[in-house]
């Protein structure tokens, strides 16, 4: 086996494993991996999963591989390099990749497949806010689709915990939960660092590459102008110069001063504060000229610098970037680490500062810091604001949290994950631009797609927007669509959470090219919006609803059938519940809505109608059909099959456009007792499906199960309560009927005749 995985390892990398990558391959991941920086953890982690997978234990290997990248570091870098192994090793075709990063985490292309071998490039924030239902810029009700399949059958690997902040004993806990509450198949999580733990580093590479460590002393009246000073006489020509500072403001004063400084000289910004398409990605070889960064190679990154300068950061940071100095060991004289404290002074890692004082002109390997005995400072660290409807502490994540997380409802569980995962000071919000006047974007302007948005500091776009609106007395430019009405409104300060999306006033500028997100700036932003497209498939065919209910069962055994860990009674109750999915669809007020946008509707209950005739609004604002599945399956037991529980049936039926699950309450503006269009007195015909289920008419009475004392709140209570389901795997089912009925309404997608042509 090891010949094979070295063989395996080479194509992909074009050099031999290490031992400790054998030992992964050979075994699986283990809860911890401790390797200094440079030392190949990223090829170790993903080669190990994809081997196994492909090649050694495909069915003992987790279906999807989860890396997980700390928050402002660059997982572009580590996708692209994924990427370039699959290609190599063939693999290319049989093992999705999605990138899960910023803007691109609203990508949901990684959720159609749920049965495909798949690899996750991502933050932690974008993650894991996806693996405790509330995802940041992500809709509420495809929540329950990423909580289903982050949480089973995927192995999580967390690259440098220590920089994860919260979001590290969260990790923990969640994997806690997964273990104490079962998932419907094994679910993992590898915690890997630079920094060691006492024990000897793996055998590595041949001579360990050496940097000195020298300390900068820049007068805090003066500090940039300084910095630039001592890194443009620090610097060699032909090689590059990495400047790693603690804040985003520093990071752009230091690259426009060095700009100024050094005009002849490729300067370069990179943080994650830039819109897709413009992200400037310096190339792996070593080159000349600087790049400023922030975070951005903490982790994830295989670049390298002859002389790196890092504002004093946490040990677990300072071991990363002293791993990009000469981290080749391209420069046989060695690299210089040159560090200096901020202009806030030391803070919480003076214990940092005062072990680099003491080794102040040694020359250090990877090795050298791995083992040190990580610098603790005796002042604790700082605990978390509190924030309303969330605990305390990042560490609170228990079952009872989970629990109020599973409910998205409007206005039901915690609003965000940020507690849980982010520190205050590292939340940031997506904005956009695009031009418009001052009474803002027109009711139909479409949300800024992904290639639109740029991440920014949430802390800076607040007191950015608070100075616009203090000159011009509007708000200051910023909109968003509101989630009750749907309708363009300016944002507030209560609107500025974490991520948070915001359409800009591009005139207003707040962005620069090469620079991203520039708060300073007035110069208007070129907008990347190019006009409302339609979509370039629709319904090329009238679907009868027995049809469409036939089709999705079909979808749903077939995609069971190729996921081992279920259970036969959760397949069953998958089938089911695809079967039964749609019967609200029989309700007068949906039809007439297929019916009434014209065309040729044949007779008979309806699912979908023909394109370009499926553009009718509904009669009722807020209908939702799959509240009148629920009220169907809810009234009586004559569709009960035996040894399927109904009552699982029946949730899964519900839940399957993400409206209809623990919670649920009228929308807002909807007059009681009608809730969700349905309104008490509404008749359902009687019908009879061909697989032998009978409905008889129904009056309908919507309300009344799902009031705090009605059927509904103990029947999903049960659920999430059953030992043999539980939240995780009832998540995942829920996926996976509505991955059915994606799939059997794709079967008559065609060319939209309101599209494009050409």
């Amino acid at each position: 086996m090891a010949q094979g995985f070295e063989e395996f390892f080479r194509v992909a990398t074009g050099h031999r494993p290490y031992a400790w990558q054998r030992v992964l391959a050979e075994g699986g991941l283990p809860r911890s991996v401790r390797v200094p920086s440079g030392g190949g953890k990223t090829a170790g982690a993903v080669l190990a999963w994809l081997y196994r997978r492909t090649v050694a234990a495909p069915e003992a290997t987790a279906r999807r591989l989860v890396y997980v990248l700390p928050q402002g570091s660059l997982a572009h870098w580590t996708h692209a390099r994924t990427g370039r192994w699959l290609h190599r090793l063939g693999l290319a075709d049989a093992v999705d990749l999605h990138l899960l990063a910023g803007p691109d985490g609203q990508n949901g292309a990684w959720r159609r497949h749920p049965e495909r071998s798949a690899i996750l490039v991502g933050t932690h924030d974008v993650l894991l806010s996806r693996a405790l239902m509330r995802g940041l810029a992500d809709s509420r009700t495809m929540a329950p689709v990423s909580f289903g399949l982050l949480n089973n059958d995927a192995h999580w690997v967390f690259d440098e915990a220590g920089l994860l902040g919260p979001g590290l004993p969260t990790g923990e806990r969640l994997q806690a939960l997964r273990e104490a509450l079962g998932t419907t198949a094994a679910t993992g999580s590898t915690w890997m660092s630079a920094v060691g733990d006492g024990s000897a580093p793996p055998a590595g590479p041949g001579p360990a590459p050496a940097r000195r460590i020298r300390q900068l002393h820049p007068d805090p009246e003066r500090y940039v102008a300084d910095l630039v000073a001592a890194l443009g006489a620090a610097h060699r020509p032909g090689t590059r110069t990495i400047a790693a500072l603690g804040s985003p403001a520093r990071a752009r004063a230091v690259h426009a001063a060095l700009r100024a400084a050094h005009p002849g000289r490729p300067v370069a910004l990179l943080l994650p504060y830039h819109r897709s398409a413009e992200l400037p990605l310096p190339a792996g070889e070593s080159a000349d000229g600087f790049l400023v960064v922030t975070r951005a190679l903490d982790a994830g990154s295989d670049l390298s610098g002859r002389t790196v300068l890092t504002e004093l950061a946490p040990w677990s940071a300072l071991v990363q970037r002293a791993g990009r100095c000469n981290r080749h060991g391209e420069h046989p004289d060695g690299g210089d680490l040159l560090w200096c404290v901020p202009p806030e002074g030391p803070g919480p890692d003076d214990a940092v500062a005062r072990w680099l004082t003491a080794h102040e002109g040694a020359a250090v390997t990877a090795a050298d810091l791995f083992a040190v005995d990580a610098p603790r400072s005796p002042v604790p660290e700082p605990v978390p604001e509190p924030v309303p409807d969330a605990p305390d502490a990042p560490d609170a994540l228990g079952g009872p949290e989970l629990v109020a997380l599973f409910d998205t409802a409007r206005g039901a569980g915690p609003d965000g994950a940020a507690p849980w995962v982010q520190a205050a000071a590292d939340r940031t919000v997506f904005v956009a631009w695009r031009a418009f006047g001052p009474d803002g974007p027109a009711p139909e302007e479409p949300e800024p797609g992904r290639h639109e948005q740029c991440e920014a500091p949430l802390a800076e776009v607040t007191a950015w927007l608070a100075a616009a609106a203090e000159e011009e007395g509007d708000g200051g430019g910023a909109w968003l669509r509101d989630r009750v009405d749907g309708r363009w409104r300016r944002a507030v300060a209560a609107d500025l959470c974490a991520g948070a999306l915001l359409l800009l006033d591009a005139a207003r500028g707040g962005h620069l090219p090469g620079t991203g997100w520039t708060p300073g700036s007035r110069t208007p932003v070129p907008s990347l919006f190019t006009g409302r497209t339609p979509p370039a498939t629709a319904c090329a065919a009238w679907v009868s609803l027995e049809q469409h209910l036939r089709e999705t069962e079909e979808e749903a055994r077939a995609l069971t059938a190729e996921l081992p860990g279920l259970t036969g009674p959760q397949r069953e109750a998958v089938a089911l519940a695809a079967r039964l999915h749609d019967l609200g669809k029989c309700h007068h007020v949906f039809q007439d809505k297929l019916r009434d946008g014209g065309g040729d509707p044949p007779e008979g209950l309806l699912a979908k109608s023909k394109a370009p005739w499926n553009n009718g609004a509904s009669s009722r604002p807020f209908f939702r059909h799959e509240l009148v599945t629920a009220l169907l399956l809810l009234a009586g037991d004559h569709w009960h099959p035996p040894g399927t529980d109904p009552s699982l049936v029946a949730y899964l039926a519900a839940a399957h456009h993400g409206h209809v699950r623990v919670t649920v309450r009228p929308e807002p503006g909807e007059a009681a007792p009608a809730l969700f269009g349905v309104r008490p007195g509404d008749r359902t015909p009687p019908f009879a499906l061909a697989t032998g289920e009978r409905f008889p008419a129904l009056e309908l009475a919507p309300a009344d199960p799902f009031r705090p004392d009605g059927a509904w709140p103990p029947l999903v209570a049960a659920l999430l309560a059953d030992p043999g389901l539980g939240p995780f795997r009832l998540a995942h089912l829920e996926a996976l009927v509505r991955t059915a009925d994606w799939r059997s309404s794709a079967r008559h997608d065609g060319p939209n005749p309101q599209a494009p042509q050409g």
